[in-house]
This record gives structure tokens, C-alpha cells and sequence, in this order.
């Protein structure tokens, strides 16, 4: 399993795990704008995979220690926290006032939910560092050889 692939399926782990934290606020949000609770505390661990998946790219190569994992790890906590703060805003805030309700729903989702996010992906991204420096055997670390276009004729 390639080393994006397992820090993806981690830091959404760890996020929902944050999630679950907040999860009566999140259901009052969800509640509020009309959409099913299980769906509203999906969609950040979602967000975390793909953002996770995207710096985490190549990972065995870049990150040569647990400091340079945990700062993409914090750099992906606060993308996801923005992202889902951005679909709160959405899906909640009024047209006509869309910045004041914007900003209120930054400080309410950073201060309610920014701890647990933010907690949960400096763990998963712990993690991956220390998965990084010892090189497990079950992860592939290097990306396999690309394919000459004359070896893929003949072999079909």
C-alpha cells in the first residue's frame, strides 16, 4: 500500500474520531440546515482524505522526519477546517449576509470544533511520520518504475 493511501485512510480516521467529539453540535447544524447528521459528520473526514491524499503525495520521498509530517499534518487540519467551515457557510448563511454570518461561523467552528480537527490530525500525522522513519515492510515507499511503451506491446 502506497504511503498516500495510508495517510489518507488515517488522518480520516483520526477526523471522524474528532468528529465524534462535536457531534452534538454538528448534529444542531445539521439539523438546522436540513441535512442528515451522519452525512454532515462524513464530509470532513472526507475532506481530510482528499487533502491528505494530495500533500502527502510522494511522502517517502519529501518528508525525512516527524516535524516535516506533522506540518502537513497541520497544514491539512486547517484546509479541512476551512473547507468544512465553507460548506457550513453554504448551506447555512443567508445571501444578504454572508460575510457577518461567514465570520461568525469561523470563530464558532474554530473554537467548538477547531480543538478536536486540529487534535486529530496532528495525531494521524505523528503517526505517519513515525511510519515514515521506521519504514515498515507492508507500505511501499518508492513508486514503481514507469512502463516502456515496448515492453507493454509485447506483453499483450
Amino acid at each position: 500500500m502506497p504511503v498516500s493511501i495510508f495517510a489518507m485512510l488515517l488522518f480520516a480516521i483520526c477526523t471522524w474520531l474528532g468528529a465524534g467529539m462535536v457531534e452534538v453540535v454538528m448534529r444542531d447544524f445539521a439539523t438546522q440546515v436540513g441535512m442528515r447528521t451522519w452525512v454532515f459528520i462524513a464530509v470532513p473526514g472526507l475532506l481530510s482524505m482528499l487533502i491528505s491524499l494530495v500533500l502527502y503525495r510522494n511522502a517517502a520521498d519529501r518528508i525525512r522526519s516527524v516535524a516535516e509530517s506533522m506540518t502537513r499534518a497541520l497544514l491539512v487540519g486547517i484546509l479541512t477546517w476551512l473547507a468544512v467551515t465553507a460548506m457550513i457557510s453554504f448551506m447555512w448563511c443567508p445571501g444578504y449576509r454572508v460575510l457577518r454570518c461567514s465570520s461568525d461561523v469561523l470563530l464558532v467552528t474554530g473554537i467548538v470544533g477547531g480543538g478536536p480537527l486540529l487534535a486529530a490530525a496532528l495525531v494521524a500525522g505523528f503517526l505517519v511520520g513515525l511510519i515514515l522513519k521506521r519504514r515498515v515492510g507492508w507500505l511501499t515507499y518508492e513508486a514503481p518504475p514507469p512502463r516502456r511503451i515496448e515492453e507493454s506491446v509485447h506483453a499483450e
